[in-house]
Parts: C-alpha cells; sequence; structure tokens
C-alpha cells in the first residue's frame, strides 16, 4: 500500500536534490533525496514497510537528524516526514538542516496532529521543555520519559500547527545562548493532503 505523492512538495522541491530524514516505500515523496537514517532502529524501520507491503527503500547514509553526514552548504532540501516529534532535542537537529543547506535552500516538514495517535494523552510540548531538551543536549539514551510516547526513540514531542510555527517565531529572537534560526514561512496545510494525519509546514533558510 503506498499513499499517494504530495503536490505541495513537489511543486516546492522538483528538480532540487537534497535529504529525506527516514525515507519510506509506502509514504513517497518523488523527490530526488538521499536517504538518511538511523542505523539504531533499522529493523523497526524495514519492518514498518514490509508490514505495508512494500520492499523497503535503501539506506543511502547511516545518520541522524542533528548529525547528517553530508558537506556544509551542499544541499538544496531536508524533507522530514513524521521524523520531528521523534528528535529528543529539536533545536540541535534545526541547526544542522541549517549547516548543510544551500543559502535559500528549503525545510519540509509533515508533523503529526496532537490526537493522531490513539490514547496519546501527553500535553503539548512548550517553548520552555524545547529549550531545556537543547541546553542538556538530550539523546534517546538521556532523554527523560515524562512526556514520551511509545519507549525510547518513539515521540519526545507534540504539536499542532500553531504552536510548530510559534515555536519557530520564538527561535527568531532566542537569547540566553539559544541560537537563532531565522527561517522564512513559506506554507502550511492543516491537515495534510498526503496522508492526513499530520500537518505541513514549509520554510526558506537564509
Amino acid at each position: 500500500m503506498k499513499f499517494p505523492l504530495h503536490q505541495p512538495t513537489l511543486q516546492l522541491l522538483t528538480g532540487l536534490s537534497g535529504v529525506e530524514l527516514g525515507a519510506a516505500s509506502h509514504n513517497p515523496y518523488g523527490v530526488n533525496a538521499i536517504n538518511v537514517a538511523p542505523k539504531f532502529d533499522e529493523d523497526l524501520f524495514q519492518d514498518n514497510q514490509v508490514n505495508m507491503g512494500e520492499e523497503p527503500t535503501k539506506i543511502d547514509m547511516y545518520g541522524e537528524a542533528d548529525n547528517i553526514p553530508v558537506k556544509d552548504k551542499s544541499q538544496d532540501f531536508v524533507l522530514s516526514s513524521h521524523v520531528f516529534e521523534h528528535i529528543p532535542d529539536p533545536i540541535s537537529a534545526l541547526l544542522e538542516w541549517q549547516r548543510v543547506l544551500k543559502p535559500g535552500g528549503y525545510v519540509v516538514m509533515i508533523v503529526p496532529q496532537p490526537d493522531a495517535l490513539a490514547g496519546d494523552n501527553r500535553p503539548l510540548s512548550t517553548y520552555d521543555r524545547l529549550v531545556k531538551a537543547h541546553r542538556e543536549k538530550w539523546t534517546i539514551e538521556t532523554a527523560p520519559p515524562e512526556n514520551l510516547y511509545g519507549g525510547k526513540g518513539g515521540h519526545y514531542w507534540k504539536f499542532t500547527s500553531t504552536t510548530l510555527r510559534k515555536f519557530f517565531e520564538n527561535l527568531k529572537t532566542a537569547n540566553d545562548g539559544i541560537p537563532v534560526v531565522n527561517w522564512q514561512l513559506l506554507g502550511t496545510e492543516d491537515p495534510d493532503s498526503k496522508v492526513g494525519n499530520g500537518f505541513w509546514v514549509a520554510y526558506r533558510v537564509p
């Protein structure tokens, strides 16, 4: 079973080359991307695709969202579909994406709706907690279990499209040692028109 391609993403990224984090054969985007995925959950990553009736997508490079093994300013885009919520320290990931992107490059994300997972009654993530994760450099080994859904490597964060965009707005004027991430919002789609259980946001990096 394959989900349809996503036209807003195609319109933005066709003709470019970049990185997709954790590409999945049952949820293709049809863009020219290197598939970067972590080694630690490779078996689960592949099993999920097989369970959807598809041959697993080849992993081109092992890496993490905050440690992508490509050169500085070498990519036109970073595509993240249902990945951002799994990152223990999202601010470090954003800084890594900024590192690998060419000037004017794109960050495109689909993030789950807050009610996407049955039984997930956690509160929405706060800016202060995201900052705490960055200050303490949380990893899958060190992140506290509070507000973690699904166990190690599961959902650390929970957003609406509004709260995620507010998080980015706060980073534009961050202080107290938190790096500034000053990206331009290009578009939103809520819910997304791909699978419908998330929302889509696209940013341009200076």
